[in-house]
């Protein structure tokens, strides 16, 4: 049977709609595999952080080492790692000494010298694993939140590390980060926070944290946040999570 041109315009329509999805198409697959893939994934890290030591919530504020070397991130790095000191490396860190001489006598007894006393650091940093960490707030805060009552905040988000000047060889990084994405402050301090914020003036974000583990692959030293607060004019604000 002979077709007439209108009934073949028609098939070659619907055979072209059959073939090609709306424009106004949802891909029904593809969003929920892209959350359950991205759930799974913070699911295991979340297992994987709850799977190191934890911190004890109750440890006084006195019991916190300020980080202002990255020295010191070096020492803790070495203590969680169980591995010996790489005495030459750890040397051309701390001793202008050493890390300026090209006499191989004279490295050495240089090294000689040094060993007891990075041995002592990295013994004292096994000990001293409860750290505080100041991040300027300039930047690590986002606009307050109306609808939240918070401030969003960025300074932990997942791939985010920090690290000193001196040594930038030793970082730090959270593995918890992503239970404070919102910071939650009361009104009268939330004015004042986004007053400074605003107003580009100082202030600092102070992480209360206990270093976990190290991991090797990184040279970062992965750390638990255990409380946050704002500092403001000298003035340590204390922060809560907000849900």
């Amino acid at each position: 049977m002979q077709r007439t041109l209108p009934a073949l315009l028609a098939i070659a329509i619907l055979l072209s709609a059959c073939g090609k999805p709306s424009d106004n198409a949802t891909p029904a697959a593809s969003a929920p595999a892209t959350s359950v893939a991205d759930m799974a994934a913070k699911a295991q890290v979340k297992a994987a952080a709850a799977s190191l030591p934890q911190a004890d919530a109750a440890t006084p504020t006195s019991s916190y080492v300020d980080i202002t070397s990255g020295n010191q991130l070096m020492y803790s790095y070495i203590a969680l790692s169980g591995v010996p000191p790489d005495y030459a490396a750890v040397a051309q860190h701390i001793s202008r000494d050493y890390a300026g001489s090209n006499d191989a006598f004279r490295k050495q007894e240089v090294l000689d010298a040094l060993k007891p006393q990075i041995d002592a650091k990295v013994s004292e940093a096994k000990t001293k694993r409860y750290l505080r960490y100041q991040i300027n707030g300039q930047g690590a805060l986002s606009p307050y939140a109306m609808d939240k009552a918070a401030f969003p905040a960025k300074f932990a988000e997942a791939g985010t590390y920090y690290y000193m000047y001196d040594n930038g060889d030793y970082k730090l990084a959270f593995t918890n980060g992503d239970g404070y994405s919102l910071l939650k402050v009361d009104q009268e301090a939330a004015r004042k926070i986004e007053a400074a914020r605003s107003g580009y003036k100082d202030f600092a974000i102070v992480v209360y944290a206990y270093a976990q583990e190290a991991d090797m692959a990184s040279n970062q030293v992965k750390a638990q946040i255990v409380k946050v607060a704002i500092k403001l004019n000298g003035e340590e604000i204390p922060v809560s999570q907000a849900r």
